[in-house]
């Protein structure tokens, strides 16, 4: 016999009820390719952001908001244990470990557990201890995960809002995944992508597919403990946008502040090549990037380019601006939780009515916008004064698709950016110094030709030359400039 009571704790009848059992939609298969690989149903798709009933958990579950956490962890005696929270206690008897930690700030329920014969690099950020617990035979990147998890508190705290924790960690795990995932103040980093493989700087420097990647993923997870671990989007279409795409959008800030804006260009044209590539495998829908549901080759790929780009137009007060309002209006609070919606509509308070910029937000976030922009040709002739005339010819033209991606044109006006350039932008060594010329022109549908005076040889000139756009191909945004010559032949000045 099961009793029935209402919500106020009373018994309406005693009646016969049949028991209900129940498991969590997580425990199902979520790739959809395999989904219908194996002829299952597709599975229910998120909650769409019109639906305000999903602000009433956030993405992660749905069975807590934030909590506090006490986790005792026991294992062999030559290990370290590491839980979420501070060690308040630590004792070894009879051959095993016993150590108990316990949070002092409200964290999600959302924990990592792991236990090892690590060895531990420890470093400082204000009054933040920062350590790296490492397999001893794999240090190679540990002092460049100090530097990024420092250069990371310095940009976020600056930008964003102060740091809720006193202590940040890194734990190496065996190659089993390929991942790294922060939790809070502890971020499991798999030795695969971050701790085998010894990034050469110099190396580097010459190739210009090689990019440090352990800096990048070291501020991505660290931005998590503001995106995620301070505010947590709602279970709805756009939640995974507050998270995945405003870490990485944070760790191209560290990126920048390390290693400067011109190689910038080599990580947004890895994203953007990526985010390309993975179009064509949507099964699904592909949706805006305010629409993604939990589709990672939109909120990390797209969502980076989107983001940089939104910056350069619009400028980085407005939109970190907008970032920090969002986090005093719902870091650290429970429902109704955050939307992208909410995240937009900042944004458009904070640039103002210029009419431009209120598109680009519609273009960036509401619609799927690719441009394809490209160089045509490009020569120069030397001038009596010893200066460079540049002749670009380029064409561009933007479209909008659908979830199918199917496209239609649409009218293009905007400014671009147009580079002149000693070396080829984002390979090998290249750097401010090899920037000749760089400005804004306006770009309309179509053909036509934009002239420069610079005061050095030019070897390549560009349209959009740092790939901020959505552009459909990013190889040809950038020519080697050909020279005059009398009999009107020409020869290539670039490679």
């Amino acid at each position: 016999m099961l009793t029935e009571i209402n919500n106020n704790g009373t018994f309406i009848n005693d009646r016969e009820l049949a028991p209900v059992l129940g498991f969590s939609r997580d425990s199902l298969l979520q790739d959809r390719n395999r989904r219908r690989r194996y002829g299952l149903e597709p599975e229910q798709r998120m909650a769409t952001l019109e639906d305000d009933s999903a602000r009433g958990y956030h993405y992660l579950r749905h069975d807590a908001d934030w909590v506090t956490a006490d986790i005792t962890v026991s294992t062999v005696a030559d290990q370290i244990p590491i839980a979420p929270g501070y060690v308040v206690s630590d004792e070894t008897a009879n051959g095993r470990r016993t150590t108990r930690f316990r949070t002092d700030a409200p964290i999600m329920q959302f924990f990592s557990i792991q236990s090892a014969d690590y060895e531990v690099r420890r470093g400082r950020w204000n009054d933040v201890e920062l350590a790296v617990y490492y397999d001893r035979r794999h240090e190679y990147n540990v002092d460049r995960m100090i530097q990024a998890m420092q250069t990371s508190f310095d940009v976020f705290t600056r930008e964003f809002s102060p740091f809720q924790f006193r202590q940040m960690r890194i734990l190496e795990f065996p190659a089993y995944q390929q991942f790294a995932q922060s939790f809070a103040n502890t971020v499991p980093y798999s030795e695969s992508i971050g701790f085998i493989a010894k990034f050469d700087e110099a190396l580097a420097a010459r190739e210009s597919d090689r990019v440090d990647f352990v800096t990048y993923v070291t501020a991505h997870e660290v931005a998590h403990q503001w995106w995620a671990h301070q505010l947590i989007g709602a279970d709805m279409q756009g939640s995974t946008m507050l998270s995945e795409t405003f870490a990485s959008y944070s760790a191209l800030l560290v990126m920048e502040e390390l290693y400067g804006p011109d190689q910038v260009r080599r990580f947004l044209r890895v994203e953007l090549d990526n985010y390309l590539r993975s179009r064509g495998g949507e099964v699904i829908e592909e949706l805006p990037l305010m629409r993604v549901e939990n589709q990672p080759y939109i909120h990390y790929r797209k969502g980076a380019v989107a983001m940089y780009f939104l910056r350069n137009e619009v400028g980085e007060d407005a939109v970190n601006r907008a970032m920090q309002r969002l986090l005093e209006q719902y870091a650290f609070r429970g429902a109704p939780y955050p939307r992208s919606l909410d995240f937009v509509t900042l944004l458009r308070e904070e640039v103002g009515d210029n009419p431009a910029h209120q598109a680009l937000i519609t273009d960036l976030f509401e619609r799927i916008t690719l441009y394809d922009a490209r160089v045509v040709e490009a020569t120069t002739t030397r001038r009596a004064d010893n200066r460079w005339d540049v002749s670009l010819v380029v064409e561009a033209r933007k479209l909008y698709a659908d979830g199918e991606g199917a496209e239609t044109e649409a009218p293009l006006d905007e400014a671009f950016e147009i580079g002149v350039f000693s070396a080829e932008p984002g390979r090998g060594a290249f750097s401010s110094s090899d920037v000749i010329a760089f400005e804004r022109r306006p770009i309309r549908s179509g053909r036509q030709t934009l002239t420069l005076v610079v005061d050095r040889e030019p070897s390549f000139a560009g349209i959009d030359p740092y790939n901020k756009r959505i552009d459909r191909n990013s190889e040809d945004n950038v020519s080697a400039v050909t020279a005059a010559t009398p009999s009107g032949a020409a020869r290539s000045q670039g490679r």
